[in-house]
């Protein structure tokens, strides 16, 4: 995901959910909707190891740092993670499939996970899934997030 993105800026939008108790239509769902969370300024390094698999080229690319600042979230990417991409040989698409953490601004950890392959466009629209134990930022376990770049 990241090896041509180095020091790029990547904006986050949060999909909104139902909580718990929301009453349900009986005619149409009501539409997620869409709202800004973070833009991102990611730090990688090149390929740490490339190899063929019975899926494809996988490459492991380092994430080695960067912030990240919103108006729900702000802080730092932590030099912990990498993006573990694959790459299918035959159509050339490429599935990020990355892991790593953020510290935000008052201290707390969120481990984050995306996943997702390149459109036809180039674009990345990629599919976010937080994890933190923080109380202040619990919410996030339960949310969907969208990552465009």
């Amino acid at each position: 995901m990241f090896s041509f993105l180095k020091n790029t800026l990547v904006p986050l939008l949060l999909l909104s959910q139902a909580g718990p108790g929301a009453a349900a239509s009986p005619a149409y769902p009501t539409a997620p909707e869409l709202s800004f969370l973070y833009t991102a300024y990611v730090k990688c390094e090149g390929t740490l190891m490339e190899s063929r698999g019975p899926h494809g080229i996988r490459k492991a690319i380092p994430i080695v740092g960067g912030n990240f600042t919103g108006p729900h979230l702000s802080g730092e990417i932590l030099d912990v993670g990498a993006d573990w991409g694959l790459t299918d040989p035959q159509t050339s698409v490429f599935s990020a499939d990355t892991r790593y953490n953020l510290r935000t601004h008052d201290g707390e950890n969120i481990f984050i996970q995306t996943s997702g392959p390149k459109s036809p466009s180039g674009q990345l629209h990629l599919r976010l899934v937080f994890e933190t134990g923080s109380e202040k930022y619990y919410w996030l376990n339960n949310v969907l997030g969208r990552f465009m770049m």
